[in-house]
C-alpha cells in the first residue's frame, strides 16, 4: 500500500474513532439523564421533562456516529451461514457487489438527508419540550454518513484492507464444552 493510501486509510480510521469516542460519551450522558430522571421521580415525585426527547436525539446521535468504525472494522451483524457458503467460490465478487450496494444505499440516504438538514437550519427548528436546535443532532447524520461512504469507496479501490469475515477465530466459545462430551 503506497504512502498516500495508508494516510488515508489512518485518517478515516481516526476520524471513525473519533466520531465513537463522541458516541459512548453520548451513551454515558444517556444513562446519567435516565439516572437522573429515575431518582428525581421517585424522590420528588416529577421526573426530568426533558429525558425522553433528548435521549431520543442521544440514541439517534450515537447510533450513526458508531457506524463509521463499525464498518471499517467490518464488525456488522452477518448471516454467517451465507458467510460460509459463499466464501470459497464467489467471495470477490460478492465483496464487490456489497461495496456497489453499499456506496448506492449510503450515498442515496446522504442525498436525501441533506435537504433536511437545511430545513432545519434554516428555519432553526427546536424540539418540542426542551427547545433545543435539531440541525446540531441532525449533522450527524450525513456526517456519519458521509464517513461510512468513503469507507465503502476506500475498501472498493483496495485503499482500505477488505473486511475480515473470520473473525471469530481465535476467540473463546460462547459456551465451554460440557464434561460428558
Amino acid at each position: 500500500m503506497s504512502r498516500k493510501m495508508r494516510i488515508l486509510a489512518q485518517g478515516l480510521e481516526y476520524l471513525a474513532l473519533a466520531m465513537a469516542a463522541f458516541a459512548a460519551l453520548i451513551m454515558t450522558g444517556i444513562v446519567a439523564i435516565i439516572v437522573t430522571s429515575v431518582f428525581m421521580r421517585r424522590f420528588t415525585s416529577t421526573p426530568l421533562h426533558i429525558t425522553e426527547e433528548v435521549v431520543g436525539l442521544m440514541l439517534s446521535a450515537s447510533l450513526f456516529l458508531g457506524l463509521p468504525l463499525v464498518t471499517l472494522r467490518g464488525q456488522h451483524v452477518r448471516v454467517s451461514i451465507v458467510a460460509e457458503a459463499i466464501k470459497a467460490w464467489l467471495a470477490p465478487q460478492v465483496r464487490v457487489a456489497a461495496l456497489l450496494v453499499g456506496l448506492v444505499f449510503f450515498g442515496w440516504i446522504i442525498v436525501e438527508s441533506i435537504p433536511w438538514l437545511e430545513f432545519a437550519w434554516k428555519r432553526t427548528l427546536k424540539t418540542e419540550t426542551a427547545r433545543l436546535l435539531l440541525y446540531p443532532w441532525m449533522a450527524a447524520i450525513p456526517l456519519s454518513l458521509s464517513l461510512t461512504w468513503l469507507v465503502f469507496l476506500g475498501r472498493l479501490f483496495g485503499m482500505i484492507e477488505p473486511e475480515s469475515y473470520d473473525r471469530s477465530e481465535g476467540l473463546p466459545p460462547i459456551a465451554p464444552p460440557s464434561k460428558d462430551s
